[in-house]
């Protein structure tokens, strides 16, 4: 039985719409496969993440004994062209509809690179990850420790428990925590101050040189070697291979503040400047609105005129639904400025007998 990687887009070929159709099965173009191999299938960006874990039942079929699926091929050239390749049948073992197994995940555990093409997988680490992901993320330390009485840290040294592993020291994750503290060395976050209780003493611990790339045992400084982090800012710093620094993501969180940061002066100006055309929009209405214009023209015409808060009474009790957002300030100002615009007076107060007569 082997392993392996294998890349797949939806601009090319839909293979979760196949598998969907065809009762959890779908035919992968190649000669590479046996039967009872497993086939963990990787969607590219902007996914970036395996997304199903198959078992090949067939392998090197003809065309003519694979399944009819042009309907899921989104480039029609490439399906034309590949017609005389053989196929193997894939059986759906497990869908993964989180990102547990994501490309900053399979960095950690020792892939190289992107997935581009079909890949087997034959480091023990990384296979042993692929095989029992939720088991060995565990607060991204492994719970294997030296003995208690070994003063010295060790982590990357090769153990072989069915496959081959490397260690990573719990006792130098707590070390860690005890002298930086569960604080994110990036952006600051405090998972208790934000959350409370449920978010104490949770925390990453980033390993500022991938593990995956040592290879060998050493002895770790946990003063130089680890770093508090917080989940988003740990796989930001995984976003390129080798990783950002803890300073260069730092500079990349900085720069980005201070271009969304706004001086409290102009925010004051454009909040104004933003009330100031939606009080101007409002009162387009008004002047639009024929039914409105319509009330309040026959209000001011009635013999005896009509008391300024009168006829704003009236205008909301008609009008209220629909102009849900406006408040009884609103009415109250864009219908003084209406009939002020309508009358030319400028000393309307609620009290104010209003008459207005066309001509």
């Amino acid at each position: 039985m082997k392993y392996w990687i294998v890349p797949s887009n939806d601009r090319t070929f839909r293979i979760g719409d196949a598998i969907e159709a065809q009762d959890g099965m779908a035919d992968w173009r190649t000669d590479k496969f046996s039967e009872g191999d497993v086939v963990f299938i990787y969607k590219t960006k902007p996914e970036q993440h395996i997304r199903y874990k198959m078992e090949v039942l067939k392998a090197k079929m003809i065309f003519d004994q694979a399944f009819e699926q042009e309907t899921f091929w989104t480039d029609k050239d490439q399906y034309y062209s590949g017609i005389v390749s053989f196929y193997a049948r894939l059986k759906l073992i497990e869908e993964y509809e989180d990102d547990i197994l994501s490309l900053h995940h399979l960095h950690e555990h020792g892939y190289q690179g992107d997935p581009r093409s079909v890949r087997e997988i034959k480091d023990g680490d990384l296979l042993d990850f692929l095989l029992h992901p939720h088991q060995m993320i565990n607060d991204d330390v492994y719970d294997v420790d030296y003995p208690e009485d070994d003063e010295k840290l060790y982590e990357g040294a090769l153990m072989k428990v069915n496959v081959n592993k490397y260690e990573r020291n719990q006792k130098a994750r707590k070390e860690c925590v005890a002298k930086k503290g569960y604080q994110c060395l990036v952006c600051g976050r405090d998972f208790e101050a934000t959350y409370g209780e449920i978010g104490k003493n949770f925390i990453h611990v980033h390993h500022l040189t991938p593990i995956s790339t040592i290879g060998q045992e050493y002895e770790l400084n946990v003063d130089t070697d680890l770093a508090p982090v917080c989940p988003n800012c740990h796989y930001m710093l995984h976003r390129k291979n080798p990783p950002y620094t803890i300073e260069e993501l730092k500079g990349i969180l900085a720069k980005q503040q201070q271009m969304h940061e706004v001086k409290p002066q102009y925010r004051r100006k454009a909040a104004t400047t933003i009330m100031m055309q939606a009080e101007s929009s409002m009162l387009r209405d008004v002047n639009n609105d024929e039914d409105l214009r319509r009330l309040i023209h026959n209000l001011m015409e009635i013999d005896g005129g009509s008391m300024m808060k009168n006829i704003m009474s009236i205008c909301v009790s008609m009008f209220q639904e629909r102009y849900a957002s406006m408040k009884p300030k609103d009415w109250n100002h864009l219908i003084f400025d209406y009939i002020s615009q309508v009358t030319g007076r400028n000393d309307l107060r609620e009290k104010t007998v209003v008459y207005y007569k066309v001509g």
